[in-house]
């Protein structure tokens, strides 16, 4: 072993260290290492040039292409609109609820970043577990365990699969098509998927949120008022047969048909346009609930100059201070629209369910309101003596006539790497530019739609696998690895490095997994005989699925808080499913790829 393949190894093992004792962000780490092989470059046989190339390797960008991509579908409320499709049909079985996530989250982590949809669809699951009663521990997990699953279908399902390509094309191996490996990706998902719905659900804790959580996925209620618009479907429904409690968690609390209250009870009234629903709904369905069933905010729905709440607006939360001039008052006594210049869309009092008229509510210290306007105007709430701001909310605005034309845009970027021949590079970006010319996404959208965490995190774990390849570190480790291959079948030795990756991925990060075997299994490869690119399946596939620890995925460690889970929780549940994949996923390969 020569002097650079031991520093080249002291950095591979001070970075694992460092990676698993999670002392500072995954991404600073990886920028540190690529610092550190930029520095002693001459040592490591490394040009300052390959030193920083992971920001300019195709990976990388192509990683960053799909972010924008998947922002330009979120801005649109594609995501969103399956979301509430999801709330909409799921039953009160588990088996039920669990199909319908799935089926929920694997189109998109297929064809877009598994961790945005695992991001937009949270809510969505959450209030689904609400609606039925059923623990959210019991379908969080699923929801992250499905997105991966889905992920190692398509080339651009997760960021390492794009790097796990560009790393085999790097290593002269090429890299690999849209829908190469889609069969065996496939049979991995149905694997997966029946393991889930028949023994990982009986495995699931059932757990509740606290209310802190609770209260970090918007389902604080509040009472609005909302006007029936003329083409909703609610007209000629009565109240139970428009199901807004069971579906959307709305309920119905009074109706206002020309200035008058209609009779009580509800329940068989039939709904009428322009009717003035009083309502009492969480945070996150009354800020879509237009776009649930043709309904508006009544506040908004005659202000007399609609473009005040066009374009960019805000959201405020506020409670009424001891000292505030509303105290006694109501919205319609104190013009609070004609002074603040905003219009109140909820009103929330702690213990009291309030049946009247949102606008002749009498107001005390301590109620709660949610205030929406222009930023200028909010900003002037904020200075208020009178009120004490609480929370100010960010209001999501999608652009749902825009969908059509960014599911074209997926849809041929996809297409164009499929069957046209042409980079998944040069498709993705051609997507990006697109998606902005055509609207779906503005600059300031595209910007905060890329994960720089992630591609710094590329950026400095590619140059580590060079690294190690040009002191021969992982020609080193190839033979180690080979050496059980005089008592092992082939399929054997693809296993092993399955495992060691697998076991990678569930310590540091998916991605740095990904760079340090790639070079190490494509040596080992060439050093037997046999197909490089089986193992840098075996590699890919190994890192995209991590299952048994709450920070092996990215996806995991998002419904870690929300599902209120403990950390062996994941091994309980994933150890199994990833023991599993690692027998039978080598087999796929060997059977259906060949070595």
């Amino acid at each position: 072993m020569t002097p650079e393949m031991v520093l080249a190894f002291v950095i591979l093992i001070g970075a694992l260290i460092v990676f698993a004792l999670d002392i500072f962000p995954v991404d600073f780490v990886a920028f540190a290492v690529m610092i550190l092989v930029l520095a002693l470059g001459p040592v490591l046989n490394v040009t300052p040039e390959e030193a920083i190339s992971g920001f300019s390797n195709p990976a990388t960008i192509t990683v960053l292409a799909m972010f924008i991509l998947s922002g330009g579908i979120y801005r649109t409320g594609l995501i969103n609109l399956l979301a509430q499709q999801m709330v909409r049909f799921a039953g009160r079985q588990e088996m039920r609820q669990l199909t319908i996530v799935m089926l929920a989250v694997s189109p998109i982590s297929a064809f877009i970043n598994n961790t945005a949809a695992v991001a937009v669809l949270i809510p969505s699951v959450m209030a689904m577990a609400r609606e039925h009663r059923q623990a959210p521990s019991k379908l969080l997990m699923p929801l992250s365990f499905f997105a991966q699953l889905a992920g190692v279908i398509t080339l651009v399902g997760t960021s390492t699969n794009i790097l796990a390509s560009s790393l085999s094309e790097q290593e002269g191996f090429g890299s690999f098509g849209m829908f190469e490996f889609a069969h065996i990706g496939l049979l991995v998902f149905v694997t997966g998927t029946l393991y889930l719905l028949f023994v990982g659900r009986r495995l699931l804790p059932e757990r509740r949120a606290s209310p802190e959580i609770t209260q970090n996925y918007s389902i604080k209620e509040y009472l609005s008022d909302v006007v029936v618009l003329e083409d909703s479907p609610l007209v000629g429904q009565t109240v139970v047969n428009t199901r807004l409690r069971e579906q959307f968690d709305i309920h119905v609390l009074d109706i206002f048909r020309n200035g008058q209250k209609v009779a009580h009870p509800l329940g068989d009234r039939i709904i009428r346009a322009n009717d003035i629903l009083f309502i009492k709904a969480n945070t996150d369905r009354l800020l879509k609930i237009k776009d649930i069933e043709g309904l508006a905010i009544a506040s908004e729905a005659d202000w007399p100059e609609p473009h005040l709440l066009s374009g960019q607006r805000s959201l405020l939360e506020v409670v009424i201070g001891p000292n505030s001039s509303l105290i006694g008052g109501t919205l319609q006594s104190t013009h609070f629209r004609q002074h603040y210049n905003c219009v109140v869309i909820a009103i929330r009092k702690h213990g009291e369910v309030i049946r009247d008229h949102l606008g002749r509510v009498t107001l005390h210290f301590g109620d709660t309101l949610l205030l929406r306007g222009t930023a200028a105007a909010v900003e002037q709430i904020k200075r208020e003596p009178g009120f004490i701001v609480t929370e100010e909310i960010k209001l999501e605005e999608f652009r749902t006539k825009k969908a059509w034309l960014a599911l074209t845009i997926v849809a041929g970027v996809v297409l164009g790497a499929a069957v046209g021949g042409v980079s998944i590079l040069i498709t993705s970006l051609v997507g990006c530019v697109l998606m902005v010319l055509g609207g779906c996404l503005k600059m300031n959208e595209l910007h905060d739609s890329i994960r720089w965490d992630v591609i710094f995190l590329l950026a400095g774990v590619i140059p580590l696998g060079l690294a190690l390849e040009r002191t021969g570190g992982a020609q080193f480790l190839a033979e180690l690895a080979a050496a059980p291959a005089h008592y092992l079948l082939p399929v054997g030795i693809l296993a092993i490095f399955y495992a060691m990756t697998m076991l990678l991925t569930g310590l540091i990060s998916n991605t740095a997994a990904v760079a340090v075997m790639v070079p190490v299994g494509a040596a080992t490869a060439t050093t037997l005989g046999f197909d490089a690119r089986a193992f840098i399946l075996a590699i890919m596939f190994a890192a995209s699925t991590s299952f048994f620890t709450p920070v092996g995925y990215q996806t995991n460690t998002m419904v870690f808080g929300p599902g209120g889970y403990k950390f062996l929780d994941f091994a309980r549940v994933g150890l199994p499913l990833n023991i599993l994949l690692a027998v039978v996923t080598p087999i796929y390969i060997y059977l259906l790829w060949g070595l």
